[in-house]
This record gives C-alpha cells, sequence and structure tokens, in this order.
C-alpha cells in the first residue's frame, strides 16, 4: 500500500513540473476581437460555496456563457445578443447581472473579464478587487490563469481558475 501511494505521489508531482504557469506576467496583449475561455469557478458568498465549470465566447458585443454545476449537474446556458438576454433559450427582460444575482446570489463581471484577462488590468471595475496570481501562455503572450475577485461592497468571492483561453475564427 505505500508503494503505491508513493508512486501516486511521484506521478502527481512529476505531472505538475510540467505545468506551464508562470508567477509573473511576460507581456500583456491586445484583447482580440472573438475569444473563448474554459475553466471552473469558485464562489463564497456569505458562508456558503459554491463551484461550477464556465465556457465563454464573446464575438464583437455578443457573448455566450455555460455555466454547469457540480458534478455536471445544473447547466445553464446564457447569451448576449443585440435582442436582449437569453436564459435556456427563453428571452428574460433582466440583465445578466440582475439574472446572476436572483438565481445564484452572486455575479461574474463580464464586462471586465478581457481586461483582466488580456490586459491584466487589476482596476478593472470599480466594484471588485482583482489579485492574478498566476499566468499562462497564449500566443507568445501571457493571460492570466487564476484571478481572484473580491465583491468591495458585498459579502462575495470569486476564483476563477482558466484552463483554456483560444482566439474565435
Amino acid at each position: 500500500m505505500k508503494v503505491l501511494f508513493i508512486a501516486l505521489i511521484f506521478l502527481f508531482l512529476q505531472g505538475c513540473e510540467t505545468l506551464n504557469i508562470r508567477k509573473q506576467p511576460v507581456t500583456s496583449g491586445s484583447i482580440p476581437e472573438s475569444w473563448s475561455a474554459k475553466g471552473r469557478a469558485g464562489v463564497s458568498v456569505d458562508d456558503s460555496y459554491q463551484s461550477v465549470g464556465f465556457d465563454v465566447e464573446f464575438a464583437a458585443q455578443e457573448f455566450e456563457l455555460v455555466l454547469v454545476g457540480a458534478l455536471g449537474l445544473g447547466k445553464v446556458n446564457i447569451r448576449s445578443t443585440a435582442q436582449g438576454l437569453w436564459v435556456n433559450h427563453q428571452r428574460t427582460s433582466l440583465s445578466l447581472q440582475q439574472w446572476m444575482e436572483q438565481e445564484l446570489g452572486w455575479h461574474l463581471p463580464l464586462s471586465s473579464l478581457a481586461k483582466i484577462i488580456f490586459e491584466h488590468r487589476l482596476n478593472a471595475s470599480h466594484e471588485w478587487q482583482v489579485k492574478i496570481s498566476k499566468f499562462m501562455s497564449y500566443q507568445e503572450v501571457s493571460v492570466a490563469k487564476l484571478v481572484k475577485l473580491q465583491h468591495q461592497h458585498k459579502p462575495i468571492k470569486i476564483k476563477l481558475l482558466f484552463q483554456e483561453v483560444n482566439q474565435l475564427k
């Protein structure tokens, strides 16, 4: 049993060694017109904690956000177009922030996300305190990999772990 445990730890540490994670940004890049990001979000509101997977695509002024709960339960598709906000293919009169606060109890600052990821702008929003602690490579520049957000006036903390960031074609 000890040998199996030691072998598993060794394999884990060997895998960690191959990760391409930078502590400091090399350079920040410009924001592409169309891009996507995929990852996990851990959200703490008051004393409750939620973990969701997310997949977001931005094209010009429109976006599509897919949130998936823990273990793949509870998938929600949110799409913003010129015609308004659509949640699971049904139009809603609420804004993204209003809908997320009403349904989830928290909201993700999507309007500032591109500046945080690509330009490393820590002051991208007046409502949020932003800390970027790890970076990853994207088209020869660095982008944010691990972002911590803390709301200035509400007890909301969000930790975003980006697994991949891509430019849409």
